[in-house]
């Protein structure tokens, strides 16, 4: 397997603001999509209902994986959560992310923060995957 095939996920547990932080490093495009369907099924299972992905380090990310995001902000949601996205203005990530209308913040929110979960500009983009 070749190191683009891969994404890496780094997990820390904010108890302070009650919440996880998960840094995910690497491409996220259809070769390495499974790969990062599993790091955020990692966060989904996790005991945590509010979650901040920082995308920072992403080199890519393909519609299929903001796709994969969308789901796990519906799973949080569901449980009275939500999904903090993180990524700088300059990065791949926070690009394709803008194209889509998807709000990103461009750092981690303060322990005080509330969670926008800007559940009214995914509602026309959500469809449950079938598998």
């Amino acid at each position: 397997m070749q190191d683009r095939d891969m994404v890496e996920i780094e997990i820390e547990d904010r108890p302070e603001p009650d919440y996880l932080v998960a840094r995910l490093r690497g491409e996220v495009d259809l070769a390495s999509l499974g790969c990062f369907r599993t790091a955020l099924q990692r966060l989904a299972a996790a005991d945590r209902v509010v979650v901040a992905v920082n995308l920072d380090d992403l080199q890519h990310l393909c519609a299929s994986g903001v796709r994969e995001l969308l789901y796990l902000r519906e799973d949080l949601e569901r449980r009275g959560g939500g999904l903090h996205l993180v990524c700088d203005e300059q990065r791949p990530a926070r690009m394709i992310l803008r194209a889509l209308g998807i709000p990103a913040l461009a750092a981690l929110p303060d322990t005080g923060a509330t969670v926008d979960t800007g559940a009214a500009a995914y509602a026309g983009t959500r469809s449950r995957r079938s598998d």
